[in-house]
């Protein structure tokens, strides 16, 4: 179960260039088999934040 504050990864097939350079935390706890995740380390005043399945991570959850 992925918990508020987890880093985890994205499954290769469901990455764009340059996400395995970003470090994505839950921002929540997993509901419903789907969890809101955040890209950290962006740059962005406003960090992208996205809801995934956890079938699309990996290690869950990751070592930080």
């Amino acid at each position: 179960m992925i918990r508020k504050g987890d880093i985890v990864r994205l499954r290769p097939q469901w990455q764009d260039p340059g996400d395995d350079a970003l470090t994505w935390a839950a921002l929540e706890d997993e509901d419903g088999g789907r969890v809101l995740i955040e890209a950290r380390g962006t740059g962005l005043g406003i960090a992208p934040t996205y809801v995934m399945h956890i079938n699309m991570l990996e290690g869950r959850p990751c070592e930080s």
